[in-house]
């Protein structure tokens, strides 16, 4: 299935205000003045899920990203991205997870995973809805798996390891608030790497 040309307003918004949250409005401007996206300094778009934003254009900024910070600088702002984006979506839309009034104390390890289980769940059919099914998700022994192809992140991009790290940091963010304690997260294939799939993979704890 081919990449939709139209991605939510959403997506872009989350990017550029967890983008300036952790680099800086100076950081974001020198990221989008190097990708020539000079359109979204200061002009975030809105936070909705309206189909408005090129892809090419979020393509662009993570190629921006790449050139300002190279490859593993860039890694590591996009996982911190990952996890920005997932507390805004817990604080400000806590309906879309499903998570209102969720109570995670006195939960045993395996009932915790169990509920990281469902609320990545929760998040994969809602981007399928927006999406189209792109994606994939299992639980195997090692814990649970999510594939994407294509991959909206790292679409057009040539990279030498794997680069989708705002994938493992929205992971280990949503791992990070149910179970409590640090969980290994990995991306172990990126179609930018020369995969076939991008796979992230949440090691059971």
């Amino acid at each position: 299935m081919p990449l939709k040309e139209k991605l939510p307003n959403q997506i872009m918004y989350l990017a550029l205000i967890s983008c300036e949250d952790v680099m800086g409005a100076n950081g974001l401007n020198a990221i989008l003045n190097y990708a020539k996206l000079q359109k979204f300094i200061g002009n975030h778009p809105p936070n909705n899920l309206e189909l408005e934003q090129s892809s090419e254009d979020f393509t662009k900024f993570l190629s921006g990203m790449i050139g300002v910070l190279g490859e593993k600088g860039s890694k590591t702002i996009t996982y911190q991205i990952g996890k920005k984006s997932f507390d805004i979506i817990r604080e400000q839309f806590p309906s879309l997870l499903n998570i209102e009034g969720v109570e995670l104390e006195d939960r045993t390890p395996d009932r915790l995973f169990g509920e990281y289980v469902r609320i990545q769940g929760i998040m994969f059919e809602a981007a399928k809805a927006i999406f189209g099914d792109i994606y994939n998700y299992y639980e195997d022994d090692r814990g649970f798996v999510s594939e994407l192809s294509p991959c909206y992140w790292c679409k057009g991009l040539k990279t030498q390891t794997p680069i989708c790290n705002a994938g493992t940091g929205f992971a280990a963010a949503i791992a990070k608030w149910i179970i409590g304690n640090d969980v290994k997260i990995e991306e172990t294939h990126c179609i930018a790497a020369g995969d076939e799939k991008c796979i992230h993979v949440t090691y059971r704890p």
